[in-house]
């Protein structure tokens, strides 16, 4: 997978996130709740609170995999090694968040490792590929 493709991915997999968020609120708080400013505080169920902090850590990953991935691609990091690394990236962190879903704390963190060793790699690679 190429780093640019993986970047798209990755996007895409934030926007469902959101999107995600956005429509379970509407489904469990109502239509109206979004368009309001001064809504009163609202007691959110535990599956409500993991949605909401799957997209937040989705949005905080992206702090360190994107200008990875940018920078990859913009280097024009190429090789079987950072599309592998590249693909593990996407796949680790779609399911992380799924995993996040189902609320059970261990088991999402083989996806989180995948991912970040994912992107320690693209960095190496990156930095190796640079001196040369």
């Amino acid at each position: 997978m190429s780093l640019i493709f993986a970047l798209s991915l990755y996007g895409l997999l934030t926007l469902l996130l959101l999107g995600n968020e956005i429509f379970f609120t509407y489904a469990t708080q109502g239509f109206g709740y979004g368009f309001s400013a001064n809504r009163a505080s609202v007691e959110r169920s535990a599956l409500a609170l993991r949605i909401q902090r799957t997209y937040q850590n989705q949005i905080e990953s992206a702090a360190y995999v994107v200008p990875v991935l940018a920078a990859g691609a913009i280097t024009g990091l190429q090789g079987n090694g950072a599309e592998l690394a590249a693909l593990l990236l996407v796949i680790g962190r779609a399911a992380f968040a799924v995993l996040y879903y189902t609320g059970i704390p261990f088991i999402r963190v083989p996806a989180f490792l995948m991912c970040t060793l994912s992107t320690l790699y693209l960095i190496y690679a990156i930095l190796t590929s640079a001196t040369m």
